[in-house]
């Protein structure tokens, strides 16, 4: 059997219902036209700049694959004319037919479109024959993109044709997302802009943007302003008001280009599938009434991915899969949780040999990829069960194996990044099988634990490597200044093995399970500090003839000569550490435990290691911290902290946050503060200021490029904030710096 024509999609946004219809559009005219696909899918569009998020564009090498016969490119997916324009040129260098989607004129692709204008004219045209509207204003898309100049031609056609004459004034470039419409916006509330009486959008999410900024500001829609959008996406029809917009035929749209590609890669025609026309969906912000029968069925939609995005919020996934030491281990444990990817027919967890060898025996500073850097695939599933064949080793030029077996069907397979930020994992390949569907939001939201998981897997690899390497030759943990398991065993020789004259000893294990959640709390170093000061109270409990270590991570050791020492050790231990909560000058180690005994007999042939096993196994006493783990807002407050921590400079603000936790402003900031003892205002300045100390102390940059750096659009406000914060000023805090590293060097 020849091998059939395999086409790639570049695209953004792939779980957005309006980048979902082109999809359903290419993938129904591919499989009619017994062609695969390979849908290059990032999980960002790119539109905010960050290490993790520019890193995925290393995706896109795949484009170069041998297997790929030519590229189908949204390129207004993409909000940043960076990726657009590296993307362009990658399309160039891979040197195969590219066709674009709703563009005009590309100089070097062929381009696809569908009739915007007709459908812009259908919406203006209800306003004014419908409700009468004669002051409409029109917020269309970027200037000089061809969706954006289209759908301002069809306005312009509807009110000519029904003889009202506009002024410059009256239509506006955007920008397709929420910028443009928050400046529109207040150029209207402030009497800049004489108030319209209806405004048509470029798109739902602009519709939807000014219809919330009108309301906020005490306007009625429609009643002041009659607002209408276009797409007729999910999100218009969740808004409140609903949003009267257009459903345009993306179905037909992404089905051209196939048919359009297929005829240059063959010269051939191919089938056409039935057309799919588009058509104007009423809603509440035009002053008319919805589709009862199609709310229903999107409620519907949304409730089941509702409720699968809350099991994935406040289930095990996350800390199952990152408690994982080896990739075996987290394949196993993933396979549990794929059930998570609503109709998911195939997947595939392919991982670079980098990124394998680094979890083995090798150290990489940074893991990169290129096409033809070998891959192994680590799981492969079908929706019901795991597939035999695991562990198979294929160069990533073939982008998956699937692509080059024998089949009597066409596939095609979402495959997205797995990375950290600039370390590149590999990717993962989701098939929805016959049906011609996109992945969900739950996706993203799926693969990026799987992102975290797999760089917990890494560093993991890394710490056991130098932990090993060190306890050859030093007999104490680093963190802890405790002796470390060859210590414990040196020791246990040495004082209560079968020759001292004990005949049983009593082993305990105390294995701190907080560690993972300070961890993602407040990061590595925090957690270090914790473990070090739970170490020292545990030391402070025992006695001269007991010995007291670290057995392994996370998890600390007493092995006493006498027996019954596990209930009072635990004990005074618990009345040492809520101690420390209310002890300023020690660090607070009050964090979940539980702890393992077992009494082992002193033989020739004892097992020290089968002994603390069992203790770990045998667990008598556990510690909790009621309030955090009893209250499901708290996992999710720790990574909105995390994510403040490694992003202070973005513009954080309060409602948006409560709002995206669905919790109210003023909850939202009791809670916080009740669990990090600061606000999210005073952590952000606190994180802020701590980035600009390390820029001023490491870089050259100067100071103005520092606070831009930092998230502060004034100079003069980021100079006063330092100055409170250290004392001094951002200049003379860097001549501080250099004064101290030229002594040391002195």
């Amino acid at each position: 059997m020849s091998r059939r024509i395999l086409i790639g999609v570049i695209i953004a946004d792939c779980h957005i219902d309006f980048q979902s219809e082109i999809l359903r559009g290419i993938i129904t005219q591919a499989f009619k036209s017994n062609c695969d696909i390979a849908v290059i899918s990032p999980l960002h569009n790119f539109s905010l700049h960050s290490v993790h998020k520019d890193a995925e564009k290393t995706i896109f090498d795949l484009m170069f694959s041998e297997n790929i016969d030519g590229l189908i490119y949204d390129r207004n997916a993409f909000h940043n004319e960076d990726i657009c324009r590296y993307i362009d040129e990658l399309c160039k260098r891979s040197e195969k037919p590219v066709m674009l989607l709703d563009y005009n004129g590309h100089k070097n692709f062929e381009t696809t479109s569908v009739d915007d204008r007709e459908a812009f004219e259908t919406i203006t045209d209800h306003l004014i024959g419908v409700h009468g509207y004669k002051r409409i204003y029109c917020l269309t898309g970027p200037k000089n993109t061809f969706s954006g100049e289209e759908r301002l031609a069809g306005y312009k056609n509807s009110m000519k044709r029904h003889g009202i004459n506009i002024d410059k004034t009256w239509f506006e470039y955007g920008d397709f997302w929420t910028e443009a419409p928050k400046k529109y916006a207040k150029r209207i509330l402030s009497g800049e802009l004489e108030r319209p009486e209806a405004i048509v959008c470029g798109n739902d999410v602009m519709a939807i943007t000014l219809t919330k900024l009108f309301m906020d500001a005490g306007l009625s829609v429609p009643g002041d302003i009659a607002i209408t959008g276009y797409d007729a996406s999910i999100e218009g029809y969740q808004s409140s008001p609903t949003i009267t917009s257009y459903s345009r035929p993306n179905f037909q749209l992404g089905a051209e280009a196939v048919r359009r590609l297929y005829r240059i890669i063959t010269g051939k025609i191919c089938s056409k599938v039935p057309n799919e026309n588009g058509e104007l969906r009423l809603g509440e912000s035009c002053g008319c009434s919805e589709n009862p029968g199609l709310r229903h069925n999107i409620l519907r939609n949304i409730s089941i991915n509702a409720r699968f995005e809350s099991q994935l919020l406040y289930g095990d996934m996350l800390f199952d899969i990152t408690n994982a030491d080896n990739i075996s281990t987290f394949a196993d444990r993933l396979d549990n949780y794929t059930y998570f990817l609503h109709k998911m027919r195939r997947i595939r967890i392919c991982l670079t040999k980098k990124y394998v060898d680094a979890t083995l025996d090798k150290n990489a500073e940074e893991l990169n990829f290129s096409v033809g850097d070998d891959m192994k695939v680590i799981l492969a599933k079908s929706a019901i069960w795991r597939e035999a064949e695991t562990n198979v080793v294929f160069s990533s030029s073939r982008i998956l194996p699937d692509y080059s077996e024998e089949r009597n069907y066409p596939s095609a397979f979402f495959i997205s990044p797995l990375h950290y930020n600039n370390n590149f994992f590999g990717y993962c390949a989701v098939s929805f099988g016959k049906e011609p569907r996109s992945f969900s939001s739950l996706y993203m939201k799926w693969i990026n634990y799987v992102n975290v998981a797999l760089e917990q897997v890494r560093i993991k690899a890394i710490m056991n490597r130098t932990i090993l390497n060190t306890s050859k030759a030093l007999l104490y943990d680093h963190i802890t200044g405790l002796i470390n398991r060859s210590g414990i065993e040196r020791e246990f020789a040495a004082k209560l093995s079968a020759d001292s004259g004990n005949k049983y000893i009593e082993c305990m294990t105390f294995e701190l399970h907080g560690l993972k959640k300070a961890y993602y709390q407040s990061g590595e170093e925090k957690s270090n500090s914790i473990m070090a000061a739970f170490a020292k109270k545990l030391r402070s409990c025992i006695h001269n003839r007991e010995i007291c270590g670290a057995w392994a991570s996370q998890t600390l050791c007493v092995i006493s000569p006498d027996t019954d020492r596990a209930e009072p050790i635990y004990n005074t231990l618990c009345a040492k550490i809520k101690e420390t909560q209310f002890n300023s000058s020690e660090e607070n180690c009050n964090i979940d435990f539980s702890v393992g005994v077992y009494s082992l007999e002193l033989t020739p042939s004892a097992d020290l290691s089968d002994a603390m096993y069992k203790a770990t196994v045998n667990r008598v006493f556990s510690y909790t911290i009621s309030e955090p783990t009893n209250n499901p807002q708290f996992e999710k407050l720790c990574l909105l902290r995390n994510r403040i921590m490694k992003n202070p400079e973005l513009p954080w603000n309060i409602s948006e946050i409560a709002e995206s936790l669905y919790l109210s402003k003023s909850y939202l900031q009791k809670i916080y503060k009740s669990y990090f003892g600061k606000s999210i205002i005073e952590e952000m300045i606190e994180f802020r200021i701590d980035t600009a100390k390390t820029l001023l102390s490491q870089t050259d940059m100067t100071v103005t490029e520092i606070s831009r750096e930092c998230g502060y659009s004034s100079y003069n406000y980021f100079v006063r904030q330092f100055r409170m914060c250290e004392g001094h000023s951002p200049s003379e805090y860097r001549d501080e710096q250099k004064r101290k590293a030229e002594e040391n060097e002195s």
